[in-house]
Order: C-alpha cells, then sequence, then structure tokens
C-alpha cells in the first residue's frame, strides 16, 4: 500500500504541471524584447474640394463713339470760354452708319441717345464689322429746350459730323477704339438771344 508521503508528492506533482500550464512563467531571467518599431504612414492629406476660378466672362468687342453737345453763347454750368458754349444736358445725339455705294449708302445702323447732367453722350456698337468711320455719322437730333434748339455745329440738321479716333482715351476692356466727332455738336438760342434756364 502506498504511504501518504508517496501519494503527498504525486498529488504536489501533479499541481506542479497544473499551475505550470494555467500561469504564466516568471521565472526565465531573459528581458523580453521591445517590439519592433512599425511605422505608420502619414495621413492623407485632405482632399480639396475647392473649384478651379471661374472662367473669364467673354467680352464682346464694342466700338465707343463719345462726345459733348453744346449750346453756343449761353453761360451756363459748365461754360467753356474757348468755345463760348455751355454743355447741354437732356439734348439727344444720333449715331448713323451707312452702306457702300453697291448697297446705295443704305443705312445700317442708326443708335441715338441722350446727353448727362455734362452734356456728354455715349453710342456702343457692338456689330464691329459694320463700324467704319468713314461712313459713319453724328447728327443732332432734339434740344431738351426751344431756348437752344437752333443747330449751329452742323448748322443742318441733315448733316452729319465725321468720326476721328480718339487716341487720348483709354478703352475699356473689349473696345476696338474710342472716336469723337471732328467737331463738337452744337446748338444755338433762338434769334432773341436768349438762354435756356440751367
Amino acid at each position: 500500500m502506498a504511504s501518504f508521503k508517496d501519494h503527498g508528492a504525486v498529488v504536489a506533482m501533479v499541481a506542479v504541471v497544473f499551475l505550470a500550464t494555467v500561469l504564466p512563467s516568471h521565472a526565465s531571467t531573459a528581458v523580453d524584447e521591445p517590439a519592433k518599431y512599425k511605422p505608420t504612414a502619414p495621413a492623407p492629406s485632405p482632399v480639396s474640394h475647392a473649384s478651379p476660378p471661374p472662367p473669364r466672362p467673354v467680352v464682346q468687342p464694342v466700338i465707343v463713339v463719345q462726345g459733348v453737345i453744346y449750346c453756343k453763347s449761353c453761360k451756363l454750368r459748365g461754360y467753356n470760354s474757348g468755345m463760348d458754349a455751355s454743355p447741354l444736358p437732356n439734348a439727344t445725339a444720333s449715331l448713323v452708319c451707312y452702306g457702300d455705294e453697291e448697297s446705295k449708302y443704305r443705312v445700317l445702323n442708326q443708335t441715338s441717345t441722350a446727353t448727362d447732367k455734362n452734356g456728354y453722350f455715349l453710342v456702343m456698337v457692338y456689330d464691329v464689322d459694320m463700324f467704319d468711320r468713314h461712313s459713319c455719322r453724328l447728327y443732332l437730333r432734339s434740344s431738351p429746350t426751344p431756348l437752344c434748339a437752333a443747330p449751329f455745329v452742323p448748322s443742318n440738321p441733315k448733316l452729319g459730323l465725321t468720326l476721328v479716333r480718339d487716341r487720348a482715351a483709354t478703352a475699356p476692356r473689349g473696345a476696338r477704339g474710342i472716336f469723337h466727332p471732328k467737331t463738337p455738336l452744337m446748338y444755338a438760342p433762338d434769334t432773341a438771344g436768349k438762354c435756356p434756364p440751367y
């Protein structure tokens, strides 16, 4: 019959084997090596959702015709002593462009415009292929007052003034040229010599 001593030794041995399998072993004197460094990839840069700049708007080519209509010998606001005339607000000028001999000089384009408070007018011609300064004329069309309604330059409202290129003016974007009449357009007071009350 086995002694308690042998039986106790067997039980102790079984307990050691059991504990060795269940519990981690700290009996080793070897030091754990640190984990190898694994570099991580840099974070991707945020995707830019900015839209490309909008395309520049297409600028329609244009011809600019400008000038001033005056009232002769009336010392009003903006009086020009060299011309002995004052700018005439709300007067009307008309730009008429004619065809060639083959078309019997028919009217290709006619544009009327009123002057501002400084007597200044501006006509924009968008059909640049039709425009020819030699075949376009500026006419006096109407005066805002009967006190300065007698055509002076040109003296006959059926006569138009020729155009010259304005080299001193700064052309806006898209302008193919800036033109003005060869001489200023001008009305004169009626025969009584009265001037409009401006």
